[in-house]
């Protein structure tokens, strides 16, 4: 894009106004124009400020007039305390936080002059408007510490004058290191616990925290400068341990209002140390509905942990489910990646166990357990009653696979422990899906409910689309072109079934679903008018759930006890 050549009366007018404030004005002079680097308009200028030429550039971006642009020094020189960097662009009164495309170029220098001279009256840099952002000072930052008003709480429970063990948590992501406090205090007897600690895959390590007398400043830039510190602060033995310790270790100072933290590492004759930028993170903000916090007792199975299943258990985890119990026998693979929640690090691994372990990056206090069993195959009998008994127990039964033979199970395990089920099946080619809530005594029971769901199928008097074609998620259009769900299209469904979840979970004696089957739509497809077009169906009454007594059960039992019990029969 060339701006100029789209605009060039824009393009005439800024070299216009800016000839005229040459001619005008004194302290502007020298105006060359010129194409920089990949056909940029720029002009080379200097300003007189006071006794001080003062060299210049001015370069237009590509997407000018909707962006400013850049005024920078020739020489490479840093002129102002308002500049971006050792010597990079002036940060002047127009900037992209408050841009308009009616502002000029000429205003741009005269903004220049301004900002020049204020400071090279006062010898101070002129006042600021500009904020800085965290996330942009944190930039060049590779050593992080994260801490919250809840960690400034911790130090402060730590007395002056002492040295208390403590512990953060580190791991590398991205390209830098990320630390929080987790602990004051031993493990058998702290002072303080941070309840939002990091997950899967965190390391540990060893700190001390040491409180110094208020006003006492914690600034210290090597090893040196802290051992100095220490010593004039009367913590001579803080210093033999630092200086005897081999492994990395870390140091936080505090003050009672400041606080460094310095990781300390090399030999017992070499020791040197490395600072952490502080970063505020606002771990104590609370970002979910207080309604939500039932979810941390929940406990949730999840039975298919594939496209569906694994972004239905992440959301659940986000939003404060307590427990999961993962059921998949399936290892994941490549092609897998297109729409699974998992990543390549997870590739060969049993779904099952990869999703726990994501699910403890998201919600570190969650707990999980993972069956491998593969439901409705070659498994023992002893290996599937037991991973069905673990589903039981749980307070909500989701299937996600799908699989006629495994929804068979989940059904019978949901009637008869009387457990809700949700379950949610996208159909092929992405043009839409199925999401089902069934609730014990208010909905039908689960094969019920299938029953009832395919008879409104029939009754529609169209081909419904069948997930049979050898590619999952796949359909052959009428031309013989494969139509392929991607992972929007499966994010969707998962999503909804989610809300499903939720709602069950939170809300259990209401809903704010009206209906416990919706079919969503997401092209003009099928039964489907148009994208995002919505159809609710109605399961009718419930049919009863748990197993029906029949005539003679209490005699049968009392006689299957006596035969396989006569001892006891006997002894009675």
């Amino acid at each position: 894009m060339i701006w100029w050549a789209e605009q060039p009366v824009r393009a005439q007018s800024e070299r216009a106004a800016i000839s005229d404030m040459e001619e005008r004005s004194s302290w502007l002079t020298n105006v060359k124009w010129n194409l920089a680097s990949n056909l940029r308009l720029a002009a080379d200028f200097d300003l007189q400020v006071e006794e001080r030429l003062i060299a210049l550039t001015i370069t237009y971006p590509d997407y000018f007039p909707d962006v400013p642009p850049s005024v920078v020094p020739r020489d490479g020189k840093r002129l102002s305390g308002h500049q971006y960097g050792e010597a990079g662009e002036l940060c002047l009164q127009f900037r992209s936080d408050n841009w308009m495309p009616e502002i000029t170029g000429a205003m741009m220098i005269e903004s220049a002059y301004h900002l020049l001279l204020s400071e090279q009256e006062t010898g101070e840099p002129a006042p600021s408007e500009h904020r800085v952002l965290p996330a942009q000072r944190a930039r060049g930052s590779v050593f992080r510490f994260l801490y919250s008003p809840g960690v400034l709480a911790g130090l402060l429970m730590v007395e002056e004058g002492r040295v208390v063990d403590a512990e953060i948590q580190e791991h590398l992501y991205a390209g830098a290191f990320a630390a929080q406090l987790t602990r004051i205090g031993s493990a058998d007897e702290s002072l303080w616990n941070e309840p939002n600690i990091r997950g899967y895959g965190a390391g540990t390590v060893a700190t001390q925290v040491i409180r110094l007398p208020e006003g006492v400043s914690v600034a210290c830039k090597t090893f040196n400068d802290l051992t100095s510190l220490l010593e004039s602060s009367g913590f001579e033995t803080a210093i033999t341990e630092l200086l005897q310790g081999t492994s990395p270790s870390v140091v936080i100072l505090f003050n009672g209002t400041d606080l460094q933290v310095s990781m300390i590492y090399g030999t017992s004759d070499a020791r040197k140390m490395i600072n952490y930028d502080k970063i505020i993170a606002d771990l104590d903000y609370e970002r979910l509905d207080p309604e939500f916090a039932c979810l941390k007792n929940a406990k949730v199975a999840v039975v298919g942990c594939g496209s569906v299943g694994s972004k239905v258990a992440v959301h659940l985890a986000r939003s404060g489910v307590g427990q999961f119990v993962l059921v998949d026998g399936d290892l994941l693979a490549s092609g897998n990646l297109v729409r699974n929640e998992l990543d390549w690090r997870a590739v060969g691994m049993h779904k099952s166990q990869a999703l726990a372990a994501r699910l403890q990056e998201v919600n570190a206090i969650c707990t999980v357990l993972s069956r491998t069993t593969v439901l409705g195959g070659q498994e023992s009998g002893e290996t599937t009653s037991a991973t069905m008994k673990y589903i039981g127990d749980c307070d909500l039964i989701i299937d996600a696979t799908a699989d006629p033979a495994v929804f068979n199970l989940c059904a019978s395990i949901s009637r008869r422990a009387k457990k809700p089920i949700c379950w949610a099946q996208v159909f092929g080619g992405g043009g839409g899906g199925i999401v089902v809530r069934l609730r014990p005594d208010l909905d039908p029971t689960p094969l019920t409910a299938r029953q009832r769901i395919e008879t409104w199928y029939a009754e529609q008097g169209i081909d419904w689309p069948e997930n049979n074609t050898p590619e999952p998620y796949s359909q052959i259009d009428g031309s013989g072109k494969p139509l392929i769900a991607d992972d929007a299209d499966v994010s969707v469904i998962a999503a909804h079934l989610s809300r499903y979840a939720i709602d069950l979970l939170v809300r259990p004696d209401s809903t704010i679903f009206p209906y416990s089957v919706y079919l969503i739509g997401m092209a003009d497809n099928w039964i489907f008018t148009a994208p995002f077009d919505v159809r609710p169906i109605d399961l009718g009454e419930s049919d009863g759930w748990g197993t029906e007594a029949q005539a003679g059960d209490s005699e049968a039992c009392r006689q299957l006890l006596a035969d396989l019990l006569p001892g006891e029969n006997n002894a009675g």
